[in-house]
């Protein structure tokens, strides 16, 4: 097993929740696009809605409050909308202590998420945990891509200058977060924090990943140790 040198985390859903994104994309647009067009609240939740899942989220215009403001026609730049819920950013509980130990153990820090860089920028600012990462990649930013393919994971790692073996990568999205970054060799933990995901490679919080980091750590030197015994022997 390659020793576990850098561990990557998604940030909405997993470092804050999501009360700050659900407010711009389910609050903020649709009170201005109804505003806007002089419509009920509700049927203008109802056509936005819509035009979100036209778009769906494995394509980059998802992501984008700008492609969306254009598209609706609304008096509003992204960075007014996104400054109107900052209130609402929020870590979750358990951030804090987990980051601080996972320092504590040497090992790298990133944070891979789709989200655009000024939604990360403003979160990372306001919830103060830039001191804990060495980088922060926005793949739709960044690379201009989503995280639905192993490309993202592997450009990741290239940058950072470690073999994807040695990277673990958490989330809450199934699919984004824990079966494509699998598929290249990470380890990969998917974070489901209603339980309901009964698999091994599943957490309730963040505070199970350090565990996971503890059995992978007590492995390592487990096999370090066998290893010297048998040179030894010989």
């Amino acid at each position: 097993m390659n020793k576990t040198k850098l561990v990557s985390f998604d940030l909405d859903g997993t470092i804050t929740d999501t009360s700050f994104v659900d407010s711009v994309w389910l609050e903020g647009i649709p009170r201005l696009y109804a505003s806007k067009w002089n419509l009920p609240l509700e049927d203008a939740k109802t056509v936005v809605k819509l035009e979100y899942d036209k778009v769906g989220r494995e394509r980059l215009e998802w992501y984008d409050p700008g492609y969306w403001i254009r598209k609706f026609e609304l008096d509003v730049s992204p960075r007014e909308l996104l400054n109107s819920f900052e209130n609402r950013i929020r870590a979750f509980p358990e951030v804090p202590e987990v980051l601080e130990e996972i320092k504590d153990t040497g090992l790298r820090r990133i944070i891979v998420s789709n989200a655009r860089r000024e939604f990360i920028d403003l979160e990372i600012d306001k919830i103060n945990i830039a001191p804990y990462f060495e980088r922060v990649f926005s793949a739709t930013s960044d690379f201009g891509q989503i995280k639905k393919s192993v490309n993202i994971f592997q450009k990741v790692c290239n940058i950072c200058g470690i073999m994807p073996q040695e990277m673990v990568h958490v989330g809450d999205d199934r699919l984004f977060d824990f079966e494509i970054p699998r598929r290249l060799g990470i380890k990969a933990f998917y974070l489901d924090r209603t339980g309901q995901c009964k698999q091994k490679s599943a957490l309730r919080s963040l505070q199970d990943l350090n565990k996971k980091l503890a059995i992978f750590s007590h492995r390592k030197k487990t096999q370090d140790r066998c290893r010297r015994e048998v040179d030894s022997a010989d």
